[in-house]
């Protein structure tokens, strides 16, 4: 049987989280035929490889030296023959049906060209609910570390981006285009991804239903000079043809309301779990204590994550 769907799962190093990442994903989809796995190795340099190369239920894909994510998602996804290319971050474990969910809102949003899921942070908050354009027009997940079940995460919907930490993209339109811009390293390559579908008359649409844990304060970097590059890359491209939409889902959400009336100023509500007015020490204090909780989240999670690879050695 011909697999319907092929799940790529780009690596470089931190074996453990491949290894939960490639255990959890056989025990849920190892006995299916509709589904192909590839992991593909960007030039490992600890035991990550001699674990793939071993490892039963994938294919492996590797690079002898890295290439970046986009390369590395474009080498799996032309290794496989699914409809439904799917990739997936090491650092994310799927609960029950994520995969099946992806597919079946593919299945009934013919429109849908690429489909993203819903991501959380090992605390329950969201890390990913779809992305959106302020007014400087770059591109922000919405709603990061609102709590799971709020209304406003809750609902399947269209979106100009998602992230490709988890990602259903059609296969037909994937290759129409090019697949990702290996111009861009590690960085706004799934946000162009999504513009260049919708340049070519595809959509992008968040799946609610799909939930995954993505543990991305554990792998995630912080390097400006790449980031300013990317930003570079991305504006020179997108900057004058993205929409700024993050008022109007606010507004949509109904966390973000103007009263009409004939006097100024109108009155403004503001959900309070959205912003804080921009003054008073209350509102400051609150909003330097949600930077802190956010912070704390990612080093703890860093910590973790040490302590397994460092026990995985000493075992």
């Amino acid at each position: 049987m011909t697999a319907r769907t092929t799940v790529v799962v780009p690596v470089r190093d931190r074996l453990v989280l491949t290894q939960q990442c490639v255990e959890a994903f056989a025990a849920d989809y190892g006995d299916r035929d509709d589904v192909e796995l590839f992991v593909v190795d960007d030039g490992s340099t600890d035991e990550t490889t001699a674990y793939l190369e071993q490892a039963p239920g994938l294919r492996l894909v590797r690079h002898a030296e890295s290439a970046g994510f986009a390369a590395s998602c474009n080498d799996g996804a032309a290794a496989g023959s699914g409809e439904y290319i799917v990739f997936l971050n090491n650092d994310t474990l799927g609960e029950h049906g994520w995969l099946d969910r992806l597919v079946s809102f593919a299945d009934g949003n013919d429109k849908a060209a690429i489909v993203g899921a819903r991501l959380l942070y090992e605390n329950g908050t969201i890390q990913h609910a779809g992305i959106v354009f302020g007014a400087d027009l770059l591109p922000r997940h919405v709603y990061r570390m609102f709590p799971r079940e709020h209304p406003a995460v809750s609902r399947s919907r269209r979106f100009q981006a998602v992230t490709a930490a988890c990602m259903l993209v059609r296969r037909n339109v994937f290759e129409k285009i090019g697949g990702f811009d290996t111009g861009f390293m590690n960085g706004f390559d799934d946000v162009d991804l999504c513009l260049r579908v919708w340049e070519a008359g595809g959509e992008t649409h968040y799946c609610a239903e799909s939930v995954l844990v993505h543990d991305e304060a554990a792998t995630r970097g912080e390097d400006a000079e790449l980031f300013r590059r990317n930003a570079e890359r991305y504006r020179e491209r997108w900057g004058r043809r993205v929409r700024r939409d993050d008022l109007e889902t606010y507004a949509e959400d109904g966390l973000l309301g103007i009263v009409p009336g004939d006097l100024y100023p109108l009155e403004v509500h503001l959900d309070p779990r959205l912003g804080t007015l921009a003054e008073g020490d209350p509102y400051e204090l609150l909003e330097e204590r949600s930077r802190q909780v956010f912070d704390l989240l990612k080093e703890n999670a860093a910590l973790r994550l040490r302590l397994e690879e460092k026990s995985e050695l000493l075992g």
